[in-house]
């Protein structure tokens, strides 16, 4: 008689089992800030993920999963974006998973020409350093800003934004070079 219960165990946890019914979640990593400078090629990563295994990534209709990556839960793919000259470019990611349901997200990027803007708002010496207050801007996002002294580049430690604030101790000669999120670069020379 105790044996009759265990028979039926595999029967009623298959009843238990749910069918799955979620789309997979699928989004891009790069480029970072949804920013593409005009008429540039640049290689874009996005990931996809789903509990019973992603078996396809398509971007603007066209497969991009690795056949090696299929059927994983996490899937990283890559893609090469052709930015035209002018305006906005929107990425249709889809994907789908072993159950046949299907992920679907739209990524707008600005495209992005204009490099950021080195603002210096004061300016204080102290011998022979320099120490000086201004703000970096950018109508898509500053994504760095580094000192340049002589050949060296340091990057300052500073947040990611439209209106990055900062403050620099420098050598007379040193420059502020910023670049935002499409990739644009602008230098500004310390007075």
């Amino acid at each position: 008689m105790r044996r009759l219960p265990l028979l039926f165990l595999p029967f009623l946890l298959a009843a238990c089992a749910r069918p799955d019914t979620e789309p997979p979640q699928v989004g891009l990593v790069t480029p970072l800030g949804g920013g593409v400078a005009p008429g540039r090629s640049l290689l874009a990563e996005g990931y996809a993920f789903d509990p019973s295994g992603v078996v396809s990534v398509r971007v603007n209709g066209q497969e991009v999963l690795p056949e090696e990556e299929r059927g994983k839960r996490l899937v990283r793919f890559r893609f090469r974006l052709e930015a035209p000259s002018s305006g906005w470019v929107e990425v249709r990611l889809q994907a789908e998973d072993g159950a046949k349901n299907r992920g679907e997200r739209s990524v707008t990027l600005a495209l992005d020409a204009t490099p950021p803007r080195i603002r210096i708002d004061r300016v204080e010496r102290e011998g022979n350093l320099l120490r000086v207050y201004g703000l970096v801007e950018d109508n898509v996002g500053v994504e760095r800003v580094s000192l340049r002294s002589g050949r060296r580049y340091i990057p300052l430690s500073l947040p990611k934004g439209t209106a990055v604030p900062f403050v620099v101790e420098a050598s007379p000669g040193a420059a502020l070079v910023a670049v935002d999120a499409a990739g644009n670069r602008a230098e500004r020379p310390l007075p």
